[in-house]
C-alpha cells in the first residue's frame, strides 16, 4: 500500500511541476518549487534541471499518441488521413506542450509522431521518411499561427498533399 501512495504522490507532484512549467517555461528551479508548492529538493528528485522537463513532456505526448494510434488501428481499415487528423487533434488538446516545443524550437516530438505511423499503416516507410521533416515544418508553421482549430483542415490537406506527391515521386509501391 505504501508504494501506491508514494506513486500517487509522485504523479501529483509531477503534474504540479508540469503545470507551473507550462505557465512559465523560463522559470528557475526555485520559482518552479515555490509555485508548485514543493521543496526544491523535491523538484530535483523529479528533474535535474528545468531544461530536462521538456523530454518528459515529450514522453507524455508520445505515450498518449501511441494509445490514440493503437485504438484507431484496431479497426480493419485505417487511412493515413485519419491518423494525421488524430495527430492534429492531439496537438490541439495539448497545445501548451506544443507551444513549449515551438518556443524551444524542438521539432523532435512531431517528427517522432509522424514516424510512429510507418510500421502501422500500408503507406511506404520511405514515403513517411521523406515527408516527416516537411510535415513537421507544416505543423510548426501552424503553431506559429497559434494552432487555430479552424485551420486543421488546411494543415491536414497540406500534409496529405505531401504524402501523395511523395508517393507520385517514388512511383508505384510494390
Amino acid at each position: 500500500m505504501g508504494g501506491k501512495t508514494k506513486d500517487r504522490r509522485y504523479k501529483k507532484t509531477e503534474g504540479a511541476i508540469l503545470a507551473v512549467f507550462f505557465d512559465n517555461p523560463n522559470c528557475t528551479m526555485r520559482q518552479l518549487a515555490k509555485r508548485a508548492g514543493v521543496a526544491r529538493s523535491t523538484i530535483y528528485t523529479h528533474h535535474h534541471s528545468v531544461r530536462e522537463i521538456i523530454p518528459d513532456c515529450e514522453k507524455i505526448i508520445l505515450t498518449e499518441y501511441e494509445i490514440v494510434v493503437d485504438e484507431k488501428l484496431r479497426a480493419k481499415k485505417v487511412e493515413i488521413r485519419i491518423l494525421y487528423l488524430d495527430m492534429l487533434v492531439l496537438i490541439i488538446k495539448n497545445r501548451q506542450i506544443f507551444e513549449i516545443f515551438l518556443k524551444f524550437d524542438d521539432r523532435e516530438v512531431v517528427m517522432k509522431m509522424v514516424l510512429k505511423l510507418k510500421p502501422k499503416i500500408k503507406e511506404s516507410e520511405k514515403i513517411l521518411r521523406i515527408c516527416a521533416s516537411e510535415i513537421t515544418e507544416i505543423i510548426f508553421e501552424w503553431g506559429k499561427r497559434g494552432f487555430a482549430k479552424k485551420e486543421v483542415e488546411k494543415v491536414l490537406s497540406d500534409m496529405m498533399y505531401l504524402t501523395v506527391s511523395a508517393r507520385n515521386r517514388l512511383g508505384p509501391i510494390v
